[in-house]
């Protein structure tokens, strides 16, 4: 089951004046159990599904675009003039921020037959091996869960019987968040003509200016949990030349 929540506002100037501009904000919050989206349907452990309900792998809080025209427009009158005439300079900016991603540990430990949705816990317990340090915990601790931890040992002779649950990690389900993204390009043309009906545009596209390393994807094992592993494209630039008659 999923539910989802949602706002979004614009602000819109129409051309005139040389400029046009569109400016739009949304924020948004959707959540569910299971995602079919890039990843496994079966929740952590199948006993217990209702355990799964979290914020949605394609959740995004939220994303502002801004684009807009400026055109010089045509001056006409003295070589000046003509330099600085019929420019045309287009600009977006995106800004989002990041979307969930489920942290896993890999492994079947928890005995639902699956590496791919059994979670680590935010407690630690000695008897079960390495821990790593995260943000993504809230007590910025990721352990393996594990049987031996209820097996006898010297501070408990008798060991204890597990139940399911104690098998489950008791981290959330899609508990870690990628980084925000920037997007900023820009088109920048000119227009050359050379009769009435005969001219020229000269194209020069520009994208992500600013060369933000913008992640596409981080790992999702306890033990990295958010390094990234893919990246957008970083700065590019674009050169056309286009003739109209």
């Amino acid at each position: 089951s999923s539910v989802y929540h949602g706002f979004t506002t614009n602000l819109r100037k129409r051309f005139s004046s040389h400029y046009e501009m569109l400016a739009s904000y949304t924020w948004s919050h959707s959540i569910d159990d299971s995602t079919d989206l890039q990843s496994t349907l079966t929740p952590q452990d199948s006993f217990y599904p209702m355990l799964d309900r979290s914020s949605s792998l394609f959740d995004q809080r939220h994303r502002f675009v801004f684009s807009a025209v400026y055109q010089t427009g045509h001056l006409g009158g003295g070589f000046g003039r003509k330099l600085i005439s019929d420019w045309t300079f287009a600009p977006i900016v995106e800004v989002n921020s990041g979307r969930p991603f489920n942290i896993i540990t890999g492994n079947g430990d928890n005995m639902q037959l699956s590496s791919l949705t059994g979670r680590p816990n935010t407690t630690v317990n000695p008897a079960c091996g390495p821990v790593y340090s995260t943000k993504y915990s809230p007590t910025g601790q990721l352990q393996e869960p594990c049987i031996l931890g209820f097996l006898p040992s010297a501070t408990n002779p008798l060991g204890t019987t597990p139940t399911l649950l104690q098998l489950d990690g008791n981290l959330g389900r899609n508990a870690g968040v990628t980084p925000w993204t920037l997007f900023d390009d820009m088109r920048v043309s000119k227009r050359i003509y050379f009769t009435e009906r005969f001219n020229m545009d000269l194209i020069a596209d520009m994208f992500n200016i600013a060369n933000k390393m913008n992640v596409a994807a981080v790992s999702p094992l306890f033990s990295n949990a958010g390094q990234p592993t893919a990246a957008y494209d970083p700065r590019q630039f674009q050169f056309a030349m286009k003739l109209n008659w």
